[in-house]
């Protein structure tokens, strides 16, 4: 089925999106270019924030699947019009199966205007949406793809997603609802769900300035009507390394077969990194435990959320490329002090590379985790991350090249190689896949 609509919804007010993180602009020269006219290309990751939340459904072969998605300002092709810039592009939200055919699509037309020339290179909290529907229990993939109508260019990106069953067991629990803000009773703000209000935060971070972490999710129970006994959760958090670092157990008032919860978290003693939530129910009526779980990015606000290390001391090491020895050396001592500690450390660190003192933005740093962020989704060889491997370092260090020259594996060539170019440095790097599975390792600089 497909729809067309002329115009997206906007999902809240201005006043709940306030609580919800946001990525940091960033100058179009610090990212690859994008697709020209008629052409096609990959949407940046740091520039769209996709999150899918799924829920019970009316019937029993049925699963509620809600796509929150959010797009940068700098995906779209601005024009002046007047005092003002718009922009004009065609949505498409599709829905892939396992099988690799497509199930359900909606399409929207929409614009966006804004005042000033620097908005144009944001993510505008308020223009978050979400795109819900019912599919069975299976595998699938949300495709979304970017349209512009001024240049005919298109972008797009992709995220898997699976579809539990929430009818086949006594007990189950939907996916965990991540939220800037809940509350129970009488609101405008945020998305009513089963009588509580709630504002979703679809990076899942949280931390310096927005330590209060929400969620909200449901139960599902087999029990009979007559059931009084409350039932138990038991809530865990685990490090970035499996540590344990809260476990907390309450009560929950029984509500029937359908169950609609919330919690909330303080987050201000965590340092940066991913965690793993954990949620088991206990319904003694049934004699049965459900779990769900999911995971959560606590990110300083200088930082969020350009990189995707998992702790401190990932967060360091990325800094080899353009650290000096004894400026590492400081770094690395502080891998086991406090959060607020480190975050004194790295503000100092970057703060000497800031070439706008005075005002918010640190532009080198912003360009640096944008090129972290590309290398990890471009150059990642199965080994290890993008931003460790030979292409990946130098994308960090030098940026995007000026040309590419690929050679694929024929009898001209014994491995496949790239040349990347660089015209302002006046040097190029080879780099060769020796084993022919797309590891390319830097061979040759001239």
């Amino acid at each position: 089925m497909v729809r067309m609509i002329e115009t997206g919804n906007r999902l809240w007010g201005h006043v709940g999106i306030a609580l919800m993180l946001t990525l940091p602009a960033v100058s179009a020269g610090a990212l690859p270019p994008g697709p020209g006219p008629d052409e096609h290309g990959s949407i940046n990751p740091g520039l769209a924030v996709v999150d899918i939340v799924t829920s019970r459904g009316d019937t029993v072969d049925s699963t509620r699947v809600d796509c929150y998605y959010r797009l940068s300002n700098e995906l779209f092709n601005f024009v002046k019009s007047g005092d003002r810039y718009a922009a004009s592009f065609e949505l498409s939200l599709i829905v892939i199966d396992d099988d690799d055919y497509q199930v359900t699509a909606e399409t929207l037309r929409d614009s966006v205007v804004v005042d000033t020339e620097a908005e144009t290179r944001v993510m505008d909290p308020s223009s978050a949406q979400l795109y819900t529907t019912y599919l069975p229990p299976g595998k699938y993939d949300l495709e979304i793809k970017l349209y512009d109508q001024d240049t005919g260019s298109q972008q797009d990106i992709s995220r898997p997603f699976e579809v539990p069953d929430y009818y086949r067991d006594r007990l189950s629990v939907s996916d965990i609802q991540f939220a800037g803000l809940v509350l129970e009773g009488p609101s405008n703000i945020g998305l009513d769900r089963r009588g509580i209000r709630v504002v979703p935060n679809l990076s899942r971070a949280f931390g310096e300035g927005h330590t209060d972490m929400y969620i909200y999710y449901e139960v599902y129970t087999d029990a009979a009507e007559e059931a009084q006994q409350p039932l138990t959760v038991v809530y865990k958090i685990k490090s970035p390394t499996g540590r344990e670092v809260l476990n907390r157990e309450e009560t929950l008032e029984r509500q029937g077969n359908i169950g609609a919860y919330s919690g909330r978290f303080d987050t201000s003693e965590l340092s940066q990194g991913m965690y793993t939530l954990e949620i088991e129910v206990d319904d003694r009526a049934v004699r049965n435990r459900a779990k769900a779980k999911s995971e959560f990015h606590i990110t300083w606000q200088f930082l969020l959320p350009l990189t995707a290390a998992k702790n401190f001391r990932e967060i360091t090491e990325q800094l080899t490329y353009i650290a000096k020895n004894d400026e590492l050396d400081v770094l690395n001592q502080y891998r086991d002090a406090p959060a607020g500690e480190q975050k004194v450390a790295l503000e100092a660190f970057w703060k000497r590379r800031d070439p706008t003192p005075g005002t918010e933005r640190n532009e080198n740093m912003i360009m640096y985790y944008r090129r972290i962020a590309y290398a990890n989704e471009n150059f990642d060889d199965g080994l290890r991350k993008g931003w460790r491997s030979d292409q990946g370092r130098i994308y960090i260090v030098y940026g995007p090249p000026d040309e590419v020259e690929r050679h694929t594996w024929d009898r001209s060539y014994s491995h496949p190689y790239q040349v990347w170019h660089y015209y302002s440095i006046s040097r190029s790097f080879v780099f060769v896949d020796f084993d022919g599975y797309g590891r390319y390792q830097l061979y040759r600089v001239f």
